[in-house]
């Protein structure tokens, strides 16, 4: 078990003062959710259009149809495939707030299947790791995860997952640090 290496960012965002209005807004955002102006929102300022448009995907997504637990646990699976520890670090908080248990989060950490409070959440738990360790999703399990969600859900559990992945790529690219004094060390 090692930890994934955090090195200093590779881009920074601009200066506050020379903020314009999107970017400002985006910054007050994050600021106002995570306490200090961290994470990848703070690379994205750097193309303000970029960023502005993955804040409105991610505000349209946090109002999916199925529970927090559920958009959690897909957020966590999507970290724990590509070992982003902001990631984690951002979103385990906020799956433990959802329901899912310490142990949960530490079995997922760890690389293993930890026992999830229901179907649905057994049901997600396959399509996102079907769809990320084989590139795709078989009948069966597209179809347990549809009767659960509908057509409405499991496009969003879809495009959840994918923009979780870009949220990873773009961590993992510009090594987007980890606040002082925290790590996550995945199995």
């Amino acid at each position: 078990m090692t930890a994934t290496t955090v090195s200093p960012g590779r881009m920074t965002m601009p200066p506050v003062e020379s903020l314009n209005d999107i970017q400002r807004g985006i910054y007050d955002a994050t600021v106002r959710n995570l306490g200090v102006p961290i994470g990848p929102r703070m690379v994205l300022m750097n193309h303000p259009e970029v960023a502005q448009a993955w804040s409105d995907l991610a505000r349209v997504l946090k109002q999916a149809t199925f529970p927090k637990s559920v958009r959690e646990l897909v957020i966590l699976l999507v970290a724990r495939h590509w070992k982003a520890q902001f990631e984690w670090f951002a979103h385990a908080p906020e799956a433990l707030k959802a329901g899912l248990s310490q142990q949960c989060l530490d079995t997922l950490r760890q690389g293993g299947r930890p026992a999830l409070p229901d179907a649905l959440h057994d049901a997600v738990y396959d399509y996102a790791t079907e769809l990320q360790e084989t590139r795709q999703v078989g009948d069966a399990t597209y179809d347990r995860l549809r009767q659960a969600l509908g057509d409405r859900g499991l496009i969003e559990l879809s495009v959840l997952m994918g923009h979780y992945t870009n949220v990873a790529m773009t961590l993992l690219t510009h090594r987007v640090p980890l606040p002082e004094g925290q790590s996550v060390v995945f199995g």
